[in-house]
């Protein structure tokens, strides 16, 4: 088998780089920036023109690029794509037909809501983590002293969509803009089965652009991906402002103001260099899923894992599917579980080390690189 590997500056490709070394395939990397990737014109010529000069049998990345759907469709190549992401950046789904591309997804109930729109290709794909580059990682002493915490939270804080009014604020009818900012502060209030993929439905989607004042168009994930955004957002500060009153929490995000005032707040961490030895030297790492992710297991999740942290995350179903939670991980429904438990992590750091080793023996056993790229490759066909 040989593969081209279309990078873009995304998480997981170095660690597929590396798997696919361990697992003698053969496959060269090309690397791009897209100011669009629904369309490139500059970018289409150079693929066909590398797609031509030698023989591959498919084309791989991470996320869903749909000028390489459209070429590997032209040429008849299959395209697989393995996405982390949950509101995909695009609202071409001409490509989701296309009988060369495989979609993998980590959402288990985002894949069932595309078979059943009749897209052939779609397949449910959890993530990895790295453990063969994540257990090589050694601190010093003082290395370890500088990360250590009690609770941790690294992540997003969605700032933009905190100062700035959404884009959708000024092309919605007046009603339906109110009924919608209602609706997100009602999803806040959830810790747990955000609905806006059963809620904002293509029905829905019609409808309110049928009333814009202008006539102008409103898409479904754009619209999906904005709502989540300032829920997520709003619900982070939230949950950190109150678990700040009452436990020592360190949080690293790229906020230029710490939204979280009575937090240890620390830059953003670099995901390869940085973001292990946070995950791996606090008590309770917590995970705090984003509404359009619906049962799946976001990439934060197999991090901390891997990494050799100690996960205490909302509740998804895909947990108790794939991991004894309580065991090699934990969960919790509510801010006062939240609470609960975060209290009795940090009077049991025993306990929360227990669980911390069991969750990266689970991890390193269920979730390689190998093991998921090996079952991505047989669903598209390119290993028997």
């Amino acid at each position: 088998m040989k593969l081209l590997f279309c990078e873009r500056n995304l998480f997981m490709q170095k660690d597929i780089e590396e798997a696919l070394k361990r697992m003698n395939i053969d496959f060269r990397c090309v690397s791009y920036v897209f100011e669009d990737p629904n369309h490139d014109d500059f970018y289409i010529s150079h693929l066909r023109h590398f797609l031509s000069e030698d023989a591959y049998d498919g084309v791989l990345s991470v996320n869903v690029v749909p000028v390489i759907a459209d070429v590997c469709h032209d040429m008849g190549i299959p395209y697989l794509t393995w996405c982390y992401d949950a509101c995909w950046e695009f609202s071409r789904t001409d490509i989701f037909h296309y009988p060369t591309t495989y979609i993998f997804h980590f959402d288990q109930r985002s894949c069932e809501d595309y078979k059943q729109c009749g897209y052939p290709n779609v397949f449910h794909m959890p993530l990895a983590a790295n453990c063969h580059r994540l257990d090589q990682l050694c601190a010093s002493a003082e290395q370890a002293e500088s990360y250590r915490s009690s609770v941790c939270f690294l992540g997003s804080m969605y700032g933009t969509y905190m100062t700035e009014r959404p884009w959708f604020s000024s092309q919605l009818a007046p009603k339906d803009l109110e009924y919608l900012m209602d609706y997100i502060e009602k999803q806040t209030e959830r810790y747990v089965h955000h609905t806006l993929w059963d809620d904002i439905t293509p029905e829905y989607i019609e409808a309110i652009s049928s009333r814009t004042p202008s006539g102008v168009q409103i898409y479904r994930i754009p619209l999906i991906a904005t709502c989540s955004s300032i829920i997520a957002g709003r619900q982070r500060r939230k949950i950190l402002n109150e678990l700040a009153e009452h436990f020592p929490l360190t949080l690293y995000s790229g906020s230029i103001d710490n939204p979280v005032p009575k937090s240890i707040y620390k830059w953003r961490a670099s995901y390869y260099s940085q973001m292990p030895y946070v995950f791996r030297y606090a008590t309770i790492n917590l995970n705090l899923t984003i509404p359009p992710i619906q049962t799946g297991l976001s990439l934060r999740v197999l991090d901390i894992l891997g990494a050799g942290g100690f996960l205490l995350s909302n509740a998804q179903d895909e947990f108790s599917e794939f991991f004894k939670v309580g065991t090699e991980l934990d969960t919790y429904h509510t801010s006062e579980e939240l609470n609960d438990k975060i209290s009795f992590y940090l009077s049991h750091p025993d306990i929360a080390g227990q669980l911390a080793r069991n969750g990266h023996d689970a991890v390193k056993e269920r979730f390689s690189f190998e093991g998921q790229l090996t079952k991505i490759f047989k669903l598209s066909g390119l290993l028997h």
